[in-house]
C-alpha cells in the first residue's frame, strides 16, 4: 500500500469515527451569541400535536433567564410567558418576559410549541434567548410543514 493510502484510510477512519462520536455524545446543541446565530430548522409532518423543542449548548455560561419569542408569517411578534401562553412584545429586550427554563450538564432545553398548529400561518420564525453576565445571547430557526 502507498503511503498515501494508507494516510487516506486513516483520515478517512479518523473522520467516522469523529462523527460517531459527536452523534452518539449530543455535541449537535449549538451555542448562541450576542450577535444571534441561525439555528437548523424543524420540519414538521405532524400538526395535530404539534412539538417544537430546541436543546443550545451554553458553552460554560450560567443562563440568569431565558426567553422565547415566535413570529407567525404576516404577524407580530409574540413572546412566551412562564405558563406556555404567548402575548404581543414591543420588541424590547427588556421587556422579554423569563420562562425559567432549567439547565441541566451544560445545556438549556426550549419547550417552545406543543399545541395543535394546523390552522397556523408557515414558516414560525423562532428565537430563544437567554441572559448570562450582562448579555442578551440569542438563536433563531424557521419551523416549516412538510405539507
Amino acid at each position: 500500500m502507498l503511503p498515501q493510502e494508507i494516510f487516506r484510510k486513516i483520515k478517512t477512519g479518523f473522520c467516522v469515527a469523529v462523527l460517531f462520536v459527536c452523534a452518539a455524545s449530543g455535541v449537535s446543541a449549538q451555542e448562541l451569541t450576542t450577535t444571534g446565530v441561525q439555528l437548523a430548522p424543524v420540519v414538521l409532518s405532524e400538526l395535530l400535536n404539534g412539538v417544537v423543542e430546541r436543546q443550545v449548548a451554553l458553552g460554560g455560561d450560567n443562563a440568569e433567564s431565558t426567553h422565547v419569542v415566535v413570529q407567525l408569517s404576516g404577524s407580530p411578534p409574540l413572546m412566551r410567558d412562564r405558563q406556555g401562553l404567548y402575548r404581543l412584545w414591543d420588541i424590547d429586550p427588556a421587556h422579554l418576559i423569563d420562562n425559567g427554563f432549567p439547565q441541566s450538564e451544560g445545556r438549556l432545553n426550549f419547550k417552545i410549541l406543543n399545541q395543535d398548529l394546523s390552522s397556523l400561518n408557515f414558516p414560525i420564525r423562532v428565537t430563544v434567548y437567554y441572559r448570562a453576565n450582562g448579555e442578551l445571547k440569542f438563536g433563531y430557526f424557521d419551523v416549516m410543514r412538510t405539507n
